[in-house]
């Protein structure tokens, strides 16, 4: 599951918090998803604004955006009834999670 981009309904956000159906891709490992049928993921947006945690997608993928490493939410995947659409490669997973990790240090 980590690195998949799938599509799920969340419902209505308040504020800036993602809302709707919409793409989130699977930053989270195996382990979270085996135990609790959950996974932390990150919200996919078309927005055109600059944000150092707004990481624009690779080319080559249907999914167009950016990923938003600040808004991340966690998902009962089943639950809400994802569905696939595609993976990412593993060198721009792993720029995903080595620039996630700057949204938890320590000021």
């Amino acid at each position: 599951m980590q690195g998949e981009i799938v599509k799920v309904g969340i419902g209505r956000g308040k504020g800036h918090e993602p809302m709707g159906y919409r793409p989130f891709i699977c930053l989270s490992n195996e382990l979270v998803s085996r135990y609790a049928n959950i996974a932390v993921f990150a919200p996919i947006s078309s927005t055109e604004r600059q944000y150092p945690f707004y990481i624009p997608l690779e080319s080559g993928l249907e999914t167009n955006g950016v990923v938003m490493l600040d808004q991340l939410i966690t998902i009962d995947y089943n639950a809400r009834g994802a569905v696939y659409v595609e993976t990412v490669s593993e060198p721009f997973l792993e720029s995903l999670l080595e620039t996630v990790v700057l949204v938890f240090q320590k000021d």
